[in-house]
């Protein structure tokens, strides 16, 4: 194993996911403020995120990588960055899925309600 190029590598998969979750940070945090109604709840997601985002992706990146001594540094940065990518990718969707589920439960629930209040 090359040692160098493994700790060098380490660095994609721990700042691109982080670079990823602050990305969305601000508008996370507005979004989950309006379904958090405890005290520091839509931090508590957030950071739950970063930790989802990183760890998940250093697990493919761990498993998946190419750190050998033989192997060629460019194929396996270019492993290191399709892991990384897949590893945010995943985050971001898993993430927008169960925030979209509960803004469309949100929206259904007005939309009744609205029904009801115009029904004569």
């Amino acid at each position: 194993m090359n040692t160098s190029f493994f700790l060098l590598s380490l660095c994609l998969p721990v700042f691109g996911p982080l670079l990823a979750v602050t990305y969305l940070r601000p508008i996370l945090i507005k979004v989950l403020r309006g379904f958090c109604d405890a005290e520091g709840g839509a931090e508590f997601w957030v950071r739950s995120a970063y930790l989802l985002a990183v760890c998940g992706t250093l697990l493919l990146w761990l498993s998946f990588g190419f750190f050998d001594s033989g192997v060629d540094p460019l194929v396996a940065l270019r492993r290191t960055l399709w892991l990384v990518l897949a590893g945010v990718f995943a985050t971001v969707a898993f993430i927008a899925t169960k925030v979209w589920s509960q803004v469309s439960a949100l929206l259904g629930k007005r939309w009744v309600a609205a029904a009801d209040g115009a029904a004569p």
